[in-house]
C-alpha cells in the first residue's frame, strides 16, 4: 500500500475547491506511490524553468502561442507519445513523463497546461472520451489541441470522426465531450489509467493504490467499493471483499448496471466461506 503520509498529504489537496488545487503537485503525489523518495519542489521547479523558456505572449494571438507550445515541446524538447508502450505505468507519472519524454494523452496534455498556465494563457483540460485533449480559449472561441500527436489542432468534425473511429459509426458527439475537465476529473482519470495498467499486469497491491487514491477524491464512490471489493476477491481477501461488495449493493439503486455482477460476486463469496 502507499505510504500512508502521501494519501494524506492528497486527500487534504482533495479537500479545496476544484480551482485551488495544484495540478501538477496533486500529479506528483501520485507519482510518490511509486517513488516515495520523490522531490516535489524539484520536480515543479523543472516546470517552472521549461514555462520560462516558452515564447510566449499572453497578449498575441491564440494560435501564434499554441505553435509557440508546439514549437518548443514537441520539436526542440522532443516530448511525444509513447505508441510502443503505451500501456506502461510510467507513462502515467510525471516525473517520469519530464524525464522519459514520453507519455500518454492525458500526461502529455498535463505538461502542455502546466506550460501555458504558467505563461498566463488559457488553457483548459478536455476529457474527451477516449483521448485527453486540450483547448486554449481565445475571443472567437476555442483552439481544441492535441498533444498526444504533437499539438494537431482539430475541429470539431475531426472530434466528431475520432469518436466514431474509437467507438464506433453509432457513437453519437455531444457538445459536452469538448467541455473543460475540472482538476479532480483530471487526477481521477489519471488514476483510472493507472488502475487499469496495473490491473492488465495482474499487480493487485498497486491496484489498490490506486483506488485508495480515487477514493481521497470521492470517498463516497460505489465504484471504488465494487473495485476494491472485486480485487479483494482475486486475491483471495474474502472477509474484505464481502464487506466492500456488500456495502456497495446497499448503496446501489435496483437500476444499477454493476449490480448484478455484484450480486453474483456475493453469491461466490458465501459459497467460499461456508
Amino acid at each position: 500500500m502507499p505510504d500512508q503520509k502521501t494519501v494524506r498529504l492528497f486527500a487534504k489537496l482533495m479537500e479545496s475547491d476544484d480551482e485551488e488545487i495544484n495540478l501538477a503537485e496533486a500529479a506528483l503525489l501520485i507519482a510518490r506511490t511509486e517513488y516515495p523518495e520523490l522531490d516535489l519542489s524539484l520536480q515543479l521547479s523543472r516546470l517552472d524553468r521549461m514555462a520560462r523558456e516558452v515564447p510566449t505572449d499572453p497578449e498575441g494571438s491564440g494560435l501564434g502561442n499554441v505553435v509557440s507550445l508546439n514549437e518548443y515541446l514537441f520539436e526542440r524538447e522532443k516530448f511525444a507519445g509513447n505508441e510502443d508502450e503505451y500501456d506502461d505505468p510510467r507513462n502515467s507519472f510525471l516525473n517520469d513523463v519530464l524525464d522519459r519524454k514520453k507519455g500518454i494523452p492525458i500526461t502529455l496534455s498535463l505538461i502542455y497546461m502546466e506550460l501555458a498556465r504558467r505563461r498566463g494563457l488559457p488553457v483548459s483540460g478536455v476529457g474527451f472520451p477516449g483521448h485527453f485533449l486540450v483547448k486554449y480559449a481565445t475571443g472567437s472561441g476555442e483552439i481544441i489541441i492535441d498533444p498526444y500527436n504533437k499539438g494537431a489542432v482539430l475541429t470539431r468534425k475531426d472530434c466528431e470522426e475520432r469518436l466514431k473511429k474509437n467507438f464506433g459509426e453509432d457513437a453519437e458527439f455531444r457538445p459536452e465531450f469538448l467541455a473543460a475537465a475540472t482538476t479532480k476529473q483530471i487526477l481521477s482519470r489519471m488514476l483510472n489509467n493507472l488502475k487499469g495498467s496495473y490491473f492488465r499486469r495482474r499487480n493487485f497491491l498497486r491496484v489498490l493504490r490506486m483506488i485508495e487514491m480515487g477514493q481521497a477524491i470521492d470517498p463516497g464512490s460505489r465504484e471504488g467499493l465494487r473495485d476494491r471489493g472485486m480485487v479483494y476477491l482475486l486475491m483471495g481477501r474474502y472477509a474484505e471483499a464481502r464487506a466492500d461488495l456488500m456495502a456497495c449493493a446497499a448503496l446501489s439503486p435496483p437500476d444499477d448496471p454493476n449490480l448484478k455482477e455484484i450480486k453474483s460476486a456475493l453469491a461466490r463469496l458465501r459459497a467460499m466461506m461456508n
